[in-house]
Parts: C-alpha cells; sequence; structure tokens
C-alpha cells in the first residue's frame, strides 16, 4: 500500500533513502529530502505491504504537466528487496495516478521499462 508521507515518517524515509548510493551523506540527504518539501510537483510516498504495518519502501515522484510523473527514488529496505515488491509499488502509484504517464531517471529508467513490460503482458 503506497501513501503520501507525513512528517511522522520523516525519519524512517530518512533511513531507506539513505541505502541508496549518493544518498549516504546526511547533508545531502537533507538537501534532497527539502528539495521534495519545497515544491507542490514533488512528492515522497512511503509503501508497506498490507500485512504489514513497517515501512518497506520510498517512492520519490516529480510530476511535470499533469500527466507525466517521473520516479526520481525508489528504494526498498534490504529485507524486502525483491522485482516484486519494486514492481507493487511502482504499480501502487500508477493505480493511484492512472492519467500519469511513468518515466524514470537516468539510474532507475531501467526498472520502470521492465514493469511497464511485465505489466503489459498482465494485460495482454
Amino acid at each position: 500500500m503506497l501513501t503520501q508521507s507525513r512528517q511522522s515518517d520523516e525519519k524512517t524515509i530518512m533511513g531507506i533513502l539513505s541505502l541508496l548510493p549518493g544518498l549516504r551523506e546526511i547533508s545531502h540527504l537533507n538537501a534532497e529530502i527539502a528539495w521534495y518539501h519545497d515544491n507542490e510537483a514533488r512528492s515522497l510516498y512511503v509503501w508497506q505491504k498490507e500485512s504489514q504495518g513497517q515501512v518497506l519502501g520510498v517512492l520519490g515522484v516529480e510530476i511535470y504537466n499533469n500527466n507525466i510523473a517521473i520516479i526520481r527514488h525508489v528504494a526498498l529496505t534490504p529485507e524486502s528487496r525483491s522485482v516484486r515488491n519494486y514492481f507493487d509499488m511502482i504499480s501502487d502509484y500508477q493505480a493511484q495516478h492512472p492519467e500519469t504517464f511513468l518515466m524514470g531517471t537516468l539510474d532507475n529508467q531501467k526498472l520502470i521499462n521492465k514493469w511497464r513490460k511485465a505489466t503489459s503482458r498482465k494485460t495482454v
């Protein structure tokens, strides 16, 4: 289940995002989180499985032109990293925003392409 992050999720978000390369330094991590909070077009989401209350992932999204979403960050805790969980997190976002076309950054576009290919097979 993907939900928009709240102030109470801040430490969990920091912990999960700090697992990503380039966000291990606290100053850079704080700047990145502030970047999301500085603009309405940017959002951080937390992801958890329905059966658990524990946050397992973070999704950072930036909206362009109301119909294109760039997935800036996609991160899962080490014990929950699996292709299925990555795909579930992205699919949850797409289900909540069905009119939005998803794109990735240079770092995660391959994941988005694999997700798109896997989910398009299900509908054919």
